[in-house]
């Protein structure tokens, strides 16, 4: 069987699946390096006008006229030491940086140490953001080593305002925000530690003047080039960060799969190591991590590994890359667990590079305990024509026919089927097990 399948690896059909992806990407508007929109609003940045003059610009033509009143628990982190929150991301290796909320920054926490040391404040996240500005470009408001960054953190603690520093705005300069697109916070632009004060008195709101333009976060950014989304604000597996939370749609929960697997896992007294073939953004790999398991996950899409490390903790490594079948192919490994959600249907309906036979004989040998699987079904509104007949009891017929286990076990549907897509999901997860 193993030979069969590698005779029949299609290497022209696995890359033309990449090729397809980059042209949906071009066709909803992204460059390489992120969506066109999400860059716009920085570029402005990196044209050589002289600082007065950006100003002047950026008053008159970039910035709504007056002052507007904003929640300060909708404002998140951003531009630092010169750098837009996307530069200063990208250089000090922080996608989450501009996904931080002002109220949990640096900026606020210093502000809540009563009386600290001078390790205390080099210790914390304010001294590790200065320590940071200073490792990625020279300085930190004019700091350029450790007592400088103590000597700055101990004038923001006085509240005194003293001699102006470096980068650091005037009395009478507006604190500066603009919108995050597709939600309800701000980014602030300038104006961190004046906020910061406003919150630490127990201040509520703000008031800003705001840029015309919306910006996103590189978060956003990298959930918007992965391969499958074709620019759609969905999430296929939890992320909890707060620019998507009105305006992306958690397609699938996740927990109610995981809570079946761990039940039946301790009930068989089952552990060990674990992979997640077509692991997405690694939530079920993190999570597995968590109850004990050496956990490892495999996706074809290389954007998974940075989302991953970045929103769930996983280790450099931890996600592999590259097609499921061949990987599975080429590789003679045996997991205890090993997990493969909502990618047989796709084979089913001709769309892998192996049939859905060849697919689950690859599962199968991979296994040595416990495979846990779900696919698309026949009840979907998407599916009801091209799966017809492919249901619950078909699928479990299916794998007693095509795998070596001793059990094939129907844990029941999944809870997916809610708005905006109530016709859909409902899958059923199916554990196959080795006695």
């Amino acid at each position: 069987m193993l030979d069969e399948v590698r005779r029949n690896l299609n290497p022209q059909k696995l890359r033309s699946g990449g090729r397809r992806a980059k042209q949906a990407l071009r066709k909803a508007g992204m460059a390489s390096a992120g969506p066109v929109y999400g860059r716009l609003a920085d570029a402005g940045r990196s044209v050589p006008i002289p600082p007065k003059a950006r100003v002047v610009v950026s008053t008159l033509v970039l910035r709504r006229p007056g002052h507007v009143t904003v929640p300060i628990d909708r404002l998140l982190v951003g531009a630092q030491a010169g750098w837009t929150a996307r530069e200063f991301a990208e250089r000090t290796d922080d996608l989450l940086w501009p996904s931080t909320r002002l109220v949990d920054g640096p900026h606020v926490d210093l502000l809540r140490l009563t009386d600290p040391t001078d390790e205390e404040i080099l210790a914390s996240p304010y001294g590790r953001l200065a320590r940071r500005c200073i490792d990625a470009g020279g300085r930190y408001f004019g700091a350029t080593d450790d007592a400088g960054i103590v000597a700055g953190a101990r004038s923001f603690l006085s509240g005194e305002e003293g001699e102006r520093r470096p980068e650091q705005s005037g009395r009478l300069d507006p604190v500066l925000v603009a919108p995050v697109r597709g939600s309800d916070y701000y980014q602030v632009l300038d104006g961190h530690h004046r906020l910061a004060r406003a919150a630490a008195r127990g201040e509520t709101t703000a008031r800003v003047v705001t840029k015309w333009l919306p910006v996103t976060t590189p978060l956003q950014d990298l959930l918007l080039r992965m391969s499958w989304l074709d620019g759609t604000k969905e999430l296929y597996q939890p992320i909890d960060a707060p620019e998507l939370a009105k305006s992306w749609t958690t397609v699938r929960r996740c927990t109610d799969r995981l809570e079946k697997m761990v039940k039946l896992l301790a009930e068989r007294g089952v552990t060990g190591s674990y992979i997640d073939v077509a692991s997405c953004y690694g939530w079920f790999v993190a999570e597995m991590g968590k109850a004990g398991f050496d956990a490892q996950g495999v996706e074809r899409d290389p954007l998974a590994v940075p989302l991953g490390k970045a929103v769930y903790g996983l280790r450099e490594g931890q996600i592999g890359t590259g097609d499921a079948v061949e990987l599975l192919a080429y590789s003679d490994r045996v997991y205890d667990v090993v997990s493969c959600f909502s990618l047989l249907h796709h084979f089913v309906l001709g769309r892998g590079s192996v049939g859905p036979e060849a697919l689950v004989k690859l599962l199968d040998r991979a296994t040595g305990k416990v495979l846990f699987l779900d696919t698309g079904q026949e009840n979907e509104a998407w599916f009801r024509t091209s799966l017809e007949g492919w249901n619950a009891e078909s699928i479990a017929d299916f794998l007693r026919r095509h795998t070596t286990f001793d059990e094939i076990i129907d844990l029941g549907p999944d809870d997916d089927a809610h708005p905006p897509y109530a016709d859909n999901y409902g899958r059923h997860l199916f554990a196959c097990v080795r006695t």
